[in-house]
């Protein structure tokens, strides 16, 4: 039976150079999870010699470019660092309580905010009021509508005319668990450089493609209102020290 493909295949990468030119010296290969789709393209330049008749007496291939796609739904900062950015992972992560459930200002017109989980206070995201209509925030002397915000002790403060009306508060928290990663304005030229491997199984049958050097020229990340968020990749290959430009291997 010839030999077909089916399904979206698996994709592996292995960092070799972090952003700044260091080789990774223990690579630890990912696989990007849930995986949606993937591909590898070649494509070249072609070069016709015209003379006076309409149509080339030859042609020859000139430039060539080989690129590379996937989307894969697993969400990882540890796999988007080492695929995008090769800059430094570190502990913690920020939250964001976003409130659906409203909460009545008290007689004295302050409310103090405390983060779950231990959590502590990074900052503002607003108040709303009756209809979702926005609080104003102000330095001090709140009136109908406004409110003040402590950052050191979490209170907001509102005008006396608020009081009992239901309002809704959100706010950023930070948490010790969880990776952050903070991207610098890098130089032009700097970015991390990984091997690609693209594995298709079928029917007792196996393609695989390698591509030594990959360097990402796109991470996207677009939210829908009734569907998955699946990040997609691109990426730029090019030929390793020895020359080899991408390796394939088939059962036929």
């Amino acid at each position: 039976m010839m030999q077909i493909a089916f399904g979206s295949g698996l994709f592996y990468a292995t960092p070799l150079m972090d952003a700044y030119g260091n080789a990774i010296s223990a690579p630890t290969p990912i696989l990007l999870g849930i995986m949606q789709e993937a591909s590898v393209d070649l494509s070249f330049d072609s070069k016709e010699l015209f003379g006076s008749e309409q149509f080339a007496v030859d042609a020859a291939r000139g430039q060539g470019k080989l690129t590379g796609k996937a989307k894969s739904a697993q969400i990882s900062l540890l796999q988007w660092n080492q695929l995008v950015f090769g800059q430094t992972l570190t502990t913690g992560q920020v939250l964001v309580h976003h409130s659906t459930e409203p909460t009545a200002v008290p007689a004295g017109a302050t409310i103090t905010v405390e983060p779950p989980a231990g959590g502590t206070l990074s900052g503002d995201l607003g108040v709303r009021g009756a209809g979702a209509i926005p609080y104003v925030r102000v330095l001090s002397a709140p009136i109908a509508g406004q409110y003040t915000f402590d950052a050191a002790t979490g209170e907001y403060a509102f005008a006396a005319a608020d009081v009992a009306k239901s309002v809704f508060i959100d706010y950023r928290y930070t948490v010790a668990t969880g990776k952050s990663l903070s991207v610098k304005n890098l130089p032009m030229g700097d970015m991390p450089v990984f091997q690609g491997e693209l594995v298709l199984k079928y029917k007792g049958k196996t393609v695989y493609v390698r591509v030594p050097n990959f360097v990402s020229n796109k991470l996207g990340i677009a939210t829908k209102q009734d569907d998955y968020t699946i990040p997609d990749f691109e990426f730029t290959g090019y030929a390793d020290e020895f020359g080899e430009v991408c390796y394939w291997s088939a059962n036929e």
